[in-house]
């Protein structure tokens, strides 16, 4: 396996660089040079203190826009020399393999958790764990604090060889052009199940489908399989049991519902229905609609309904959709309920996001490796939270009675030019490795996205996602059964609706069949036992 031979690769190449010592200099295979690694601590013309980092280039862009994060750096007395890696970030896992082997990693770098741990114990990066006990006082008291977090991130020795950065409450609004709803005659309020749901549908398609042939009210981008939290059949897990593919994060790429659940058949009995109706758009439901289409579809009138992620609701206002149409209106549609009237939940997204660990390569020395440490967790601290999260008290954030609240503008700041300084606190991004502070983070958004995370964002609207622990092994078996099964599970699901394969009883259970000799059942078994581990005498 590819996999395999990396680490094979790396484990040969670490023990020749731990015996050949830490000399060389690091050059980027990216866009912009690093210093080297393994190097003292230095410092720049103003006395501070420097360390490299490798990301993902649209993180860097990302950080050199923030007025908070310029204020950071000159309040620790350190700057980060970022190296542009890949905008892929798939390829900056691959690149980061590559300067592994050939000894030119940065100071520090982002890693997904597993090769935080199988590269640790291979000796490529730091045990953290002394580090953090010695210089990162507020991370020590976040791990103390938060046993999940801690278990997460701590190996059976004790040793720490990265850190997740944790993530707001995250899951996707089912968002809908308000104004077609009116000018169409369907009430939200009406839409309380997915019959409803599908009766507004044929509403909104007589009522601009008439003169539009390119009109389909439902539309979006990408994994079309994202309705299984309507029917009840999202994949699931405890310590009794392992409902569907839950392996990585549930937001994986297809991979968030279970298809032995009882009423995955009548989901796809309700999707194949929408499809032979003109209901929603058939490139989407082919895997053929880009991005860019379901945009343009959204924005020119197109569409009325799609279901994404939080902050789509508020894209579409802030990209064009009043310059494009001046009764342009965005809203989000309530949980449907069940026949029943119980709220169907949404998946949320893992708390701890395993595809963005902070690692320290291991040949930074010690003083840098002090500084790098220092650096995070000024982040974990009252003052660095604040600053990260609300800015500096006068210039964009006051205090009014105790409470803190903006003085800048959301719409003003995140609607500037790309490159152009300004405040953000879009938090759910990869800036610096740090928690979040939730209440800052929705306040910090558009109207739309305030609103109905403050309606919709709690216990009885969302059910919870858990960051699993796999071993070694697990992991290994798990990549290889999800990627076997992964592709082909939405290819079949595809054909059904697209009527390629006729959606009946036998067919269907023919296809599960497959799935569970193809590995389903056994990836199951495996995440009911790394569950078990990670949480089982928690």
């Amino acid at each position: 396996m590819k996999k395999r031979a990396i680490a094979v690769l790396l484990a040969a190449a670490i023990t020749g660089i731990m015996l050949g010592g830490c000399g060389n200099s690091s050059q980027s295979t990216g866009q912009t040079a690093g210093a080297a690694a393994g190097t003292e601590s230095t410092e720049t013309t103003t006395g501070q203190k420097t360390f490299t980092m490798f990301l993902r280039s649209t993180f860097v862009d990302w950080i050199e826009e923030l007025k908070w994060y310029d204020e950071a750096e000159k309040r620790t007395g350190v700057h980060v020399e970022y190296v542009k890696g890949p905008d892929s970030q798939n390829d900056v896992y691959t690149e980061i393999d590559q300067r592994l082997i050939s000894g030119t990693l940065t100071d520090c770098t982002f890693v997904k958790q597993a090769q935080a741990n199988v590269y640790g114990a291979q000796g490529a990066f730091r045990d953290l764990a002394p580090l953090i006990r010695e210089y990162a006082p507020n991370i020590q008291k976040y791990l103390d604090e938060n046993p999940e977090y801690a278990a997460l991130v701590t190996n059976e020795d004790g040793s720490i060889y990265g850190l997740m950065n944790e993530t707001p409450t995250l899951a996707e609004f089912c968002f809908y052009r308000a104004d077609h709803f009116k000018k169409a005659g369907v009430d939200p309020a009406d839409i309380q199940t997915v019959d409803d749901f599908t009766e507004a549908l044929r509403t909104l398609k007589a009522f601009y489908g008439k003169d539009n042939p390119n009109y389909y009210p439902l539309c979006g981008r990408e994994r079309f399989f994202r309705f299984a939290a309507w029917f009840d059949c999202s994949s699931k897990i405890s310590e009794t049991e392992s409902n569907g593919l839950y392996y990585g994060n549930v937001w994986g790429p297809k991979l968030g519902y279970d298809i032995y659940a009882d009423n995955f058949y009548h989901m796809m009995e309700t999707l194949k229905m929408w499809n032979d109706e003109g209901l929603v758009n058939p490139e989407w439901v082919a895997g053929s609609y880009s991005e860019g289409d379901w945009e343009a579809a959204m924005l020119n009138g197109d569409c009325s309904i799609s279901s994404d992620f939080y902050t789509r609701p508020q894209w579409f206002l802030d990209n064009g959709g009043k310059d494009i149409d001046p009764d342009f209106e965005m809203a989000v549609l309530d949980n449907l309920k069940d026949e029943n009237g119980n709220i169907l939940k949404y998946q949320t997204d893992v708390l701890y996001n395993e595809t963005r660990t902070t690692v320290i390569n291991a040949k930074t020395s010690d003083e840098t490796a002090k500084t790098i440490m220092e650096f995070i967790d000024y982040f974990w601290g009252e003052e660095g939270q604040t600053l990260c999260s609300w800015g500096v008290e006068g210039e964009s954030y006051q205090v009014v009675d105790g409470k803190k609240e903006f003085i800048v503008d959301y719409a003003t700041e995140e609607g500037k030019a790309a490159g152009e300084k300004k405040w953000s606190f879009l938090n759910d991004r990869y800036t610096v490795c740090k928690p979040v502070d939730e209440e800052a983070f929705y306040a910090w958004n558009g109207d739309v996205v305030k609103e109905a995370a403050a309606r919709l964002f709690d216990e009885e609207h969302l059910q919870k996602a858990y960051n699993i622990k796999y071993t070694d092994a697990q992991a290994e078996e798990m990549d290889r059964l999800v990627a076997a099964i992964g592709d082909k599970i939405v290819a079949e699901l595809t054909s059904f609706v697209t009527n390629k394969k006729e959606l009946n009883e036998a067919n269907w259970q023919s296809f599960l069949d497959e799935m569970t000799a193809a590995g389903y059942a056994r990836a199951e078994e495996i995440q009911l036992e790394a569950f078990r581990a990670t949480y089982g005498n928690k």
